[in-house]
């Protein structure tokens, strides 16, 4: 009896300590909010940083587009001078001459100043303003699928927490079977030893085997703890061991289309992107057609002889040639060339990877569905044996090992009905993932 009063002193410091680090068993076993798969992964996709971060870079790239449209508006300056110089150019015509030939030359002024308001339009480019804007959307896009891409990521780490949650959960539910089971052997034990037809070290055996278990539960739950941690950071909802987690949807996935991840979306949008910047690259040898117009008041004006303040202006058309960008450009329209090939290179090698990784998945699927089915067959038989082996330890037949080799037997049949369950049902969780279902049925 000593032994028994040793083990129950042993829980009670077990349960102190998962009270103290905030895991208790109590806590463990109430009632808690209800979550899916599915409703984590929403979460995770409102509430993570990343989701702002998209709506920051579709701001910049709308900023970045309308600022490239101003330069069709036009281009006004306004600019001032004034100056005194110490000398001013002269020309001494003698009287008789001037007024012979009608000239009126007056002298010059030493302080000078001018006013001048200037205008240009541009009329015309070659398309350059409006590849530019294309390049700056689809840069635009490039940012976003990269967004995406690491939000994916946090995604597929959500199922594999997800998973971890479950099989602890139900790895503990084995364990407290087990325990359960330990605890009415012990009773017979205890009853044989006081018949006399057993040893005292046979109880012992028990209590050693039972706190192996405690540890073991203990283990799992502070790994439950961690685990919630990591899904509470994902999705900045507040989860604890309370949270009730439900089985994700058994619903096949039809279609094993990956184009919509945006990990490969990507791939065109940077295709996209270098074929516009080759298309710049050959309009910025196309010259560019612009008008002026310059309006001036002070001394002197247009006419530098005329040293009265007055207004003054000019209008015209510039043309604008960059002849050197057509040799300049040629061999960066090679590289941009090259980097496509590039680009459609890791395309394959990313669709190598999928297919892959899809096919891995369904032979997974398909392995656990068969194990599954004969999963309960297993289950039934392992414990026909150990109840049978459990008449024979109180008969005092067998061994107190011979009978944990057959509970431990029933205990791992049931651990493998839930793995290949809980496989089963993350396995098409994962597909979904894979494929980037889950963010267009949002």
């Amino acid at each position: 009896m000593k032994s028994c009063i040793s083990y129950k002193g042993i829980k009670v410091l077990g349960l102190l300590l998962l009270f103290v680090t905030g895991c208790s068993l109590s806590s463990f076993s109430q009632e808690g909010t209800h979550y899916t798969l599915d409703k984590l992964i929403y979460a995770a996709y409102v509430n993570y940083p990343y989701a702002s971060q998209l709506d920051l870079n579709e701001s910049e790239r709308r900023e970045s587009v309308k600022d490239l449209g101003v330069e069709w508006l036009p281009q006004v300056s306004v600019t001032g001078k004034t100056s005194y110089q110490s000398e001013i150019s002269s020309l001494k015509i003698p009287g008789s001459v001037a007024q012979n030939f009608g000239l009126n030359i007056e002298g010059g002024e030493k302080w000078q100043y001018q006013g001048t308001v200037s205008l240009s339009q541009l009329l015309y480019d070659g398309g350059l303003n409006r590849t530019e804007k294309q390049l700056a959307r689809t840069q635009g896009d490039i940012k976003s699928y990269q967004i995406k891409s690491s939000m994916l990521q946090i995604e597929d780490n959500i199922d594999h927490v997800f998973e971890s949650i479950l099989l602890n959960r139900e790895q503990i539910k084995i364990i407290k079977y087990q325990q359960k089971d330990l605890e009415l052997r012990k009773k017979d034990i205890c009853m044989a030893v006081q018949n006399g037809i057993a040893l005292k070290t046979s109880s012992q055996e028990i209590d050693a085997d039972l706190i192996q278990l405690q540890q073991q539960e203990t283990s799992l739950r502070m790994q439950l703890c961690q685990d919630f941690v990591q899904l509470s950071s994902f999705t900045r909802l507040d989860l604890d061991t309370t949270t009730v987690l439900g089985f994700p949807k058994d619903t096949a996935v039809v279609a094993m289309d990956y184009t919509g991840r945006p990990d490969y979306q990507i791939f065109g949008s940077q295709i996209l992107n270098s074929e516009l910047s080759e298309k710049k690259l050959n309009q910025e040898f196309i010259p560019q057609l612009s008008f002026f117009a310059n309006g001036y008041y002070g001394r002197p004006g247009l006419n530098v002889m005329d040293y009265s303040s007055h207004y003054s202006g000019l209008v015209g058309i510039s043309l604008k040639w960059n002849i050197a960008s057509l040799y300049d450009n040629v061999h960066k329209k090679k590289i941009e060339r090259i980097n496509r090939d590039l680009i459609k290179n890791e395309q394959s090698l990313f669709e190598i990877n999928m297919d892959k990784q899809i096919k891995n998945l369904a032979i997974d699927q398909a392995k656990n569905r068969r194990l599954l089915d004969s999963d309960d067959r297993v289950v039934a038989i392992r414990l026909n044996v150990k109840d049978v082996a459990a008449v024979q330890l109180k008969n005092g037949s067998i061994m107190l090992t011979d009978y944990m080799i057959k509970l431990n037997d029933v205990s791992q049949a049931m651990i493998n009905k839930s793995i290949h369950r809980i496989e089963l049902s993350m396995d098409r969780a994962r597909m979904k993932t894979l494929l980037n279902k889950n963010n267009e049925e949002q």
